[in-house]
């Protein structure tokens, strides 16, 4: 009976034995080349039928991925490994602990399809965790890097209610959609042309998306007005809110007197103040004593003075002076009679009434005072 051995191998050792007798320590590999020790030295290819290790349906031999796990919950990593023979799976823990598959601890579990599982997740758990897998096919390895955070939650906004914002052209302005959560949210914008933006803009662009999800737009105009939505999603959850934009024009006063107004006391005067703006402004006076109303009526001489209208709106105020003076005074009784006088019958009796203007400016108006005359 001639005797058998391996061929050259790296990874396997040349044993002798019996050409019909027990050949189990040969450690097989798909394919092992049989070499027989005779006269004629003849070389033999013997296929080995299995497969070897695949864990998760990933076919390199080694796999890294990333996981992540909320602190003090339960957490599963699958290592589900495939393979002829079944292969036995095994996790290697940090400072190099080894735990096979089924393995039941007071915190820590390996069940019998290979997952691993923590009851309740510590911060102390970031870590590397590799499952292997193997069988008389090869290995498999699973790298596993886990990072700990703290709980999940969805996002919410910091301002959650739809939003209206005047701006004016000309004028950056920010739309403000900041929104908390774990893991950070993502932060989409929707334009109103119904563009979705959600990263840095092209070069040049007028728009800009800052670090906490605010919408920025340069030099903005009539086109940039209209409806923005706002979204933050992460893996948790998803929330929009509408932010309406509206870019105005700052108010124009259309009027403008020519020089000085000029007013009669007692008679109403009239101030136009004629404005231009969107959205459209409101007209406000200001009086010389300080007070706002619509119009002076019933001018005295302390209505003298200057009257500024304001025009303002959400976009801005334009203001407008209107010097205005009295030019002449209602004349004023200054001396007159008793309001009874008392004579005798067919005596001359004499009644003063004098009248006079203020500053000496002449005024044609009739001023009538009454008197009851008693006779004796």
């Amino acid at each position: 009976t001639a005797p058998w051995s391996t061929a050259p191998c790296s990874q396997t050792a040349a044993v002798e034995g019996d050409a019909h007798g027990d050949t189990s320590c040969l450690k097989m590999a798909r394919s092992i080349l049989i070499r027989c020790v005779i006269l004629h030295c003849k070389v033999y290819k013997m296929d080995i039928d299995g497969k070897p290790p695949v864990i998760n349906g990933y076919s390199q031999n080694r796999t890294v991925v990333k996981d992540t796990a909320t602190k003090y919950s339960r957490k599963f990593i699958d290592c589900k490994a495939a393979g002829d023979p079944l292969p036995k799976v095994t996790w290697i823990m940090p400072d190099n602990i080894f735990l096979n598959a089924p393995y039941f601890g007071s915190r820590i579990n390996v069940h019998h399809n290979g997952t691993l599982e923590f009851r309740n997740v510590r911060p102390t758990d970031m870590a590397e965790f590799i499952c292997r897998a193997r069988n008389d096919g090869g290995e498999a390895v699973m790298v596993v890097q886990l990072e700990v955070t703290d709980m999940l939650r969805r996002p919410i906004f910091k301002n959650p209610f739809n939003e209206r914002v005047m701006t004016r052209m000309g004028k950056t302005t920010v739309l403000n959609c900041s929104a908390d959560g774990h893991p950070t949210p993502e932060i989409i914008w929707l334009l109103p042309n119904g563009t979705r933006f959600t990263g840095s803009p092209d070069r040049g662009s007028r728009q800009h998306l800052g670090n906490d999800g605010t919408f920025v737009i340069y030099n903005p105009s009539k086109e940039d007005a209209g409806k923005y939505r706002c979204a933050a999603k992460n893996s948790v959850g998803y929330i929009e809110k509408l932010i309406v934009l509206e870019v105005g024009q700052k108010p124009l006063i259309l009027t403008r007197p020519r020089g000085i107004i000029r007013s009669v006391s007692g008679d109403p005067l009239f101030l136009h103040c004629l404005a231009d703006g969107s959205p459209r402004p409101r007209i406000y006076w200001t009086i010389p004593g300080g007070h706002t109303l619509a119009r002076p009526q019933d001018t005295t001489l302390h209505d003298r003075g200057n009257y500024v209208c304001r025009a303002r709106n959400d976009a801005g105020e334009a203001v407008l002076t209107v010097p205005v003076i009295i030019i002449a005074y209602p004349p004023r009784i200054s001396t007159g009679p008793p309001p009874t006088v008392r004579a005798m019958a067919a005596a001359p009796i004499q009644l003063n009434c004098r009248s006079c203007t203020e500053e000496g400016l002449f005024f044609a108006r009739k001023v009538v005072t009454s008197v009851v005359l008693f006779l004796l």
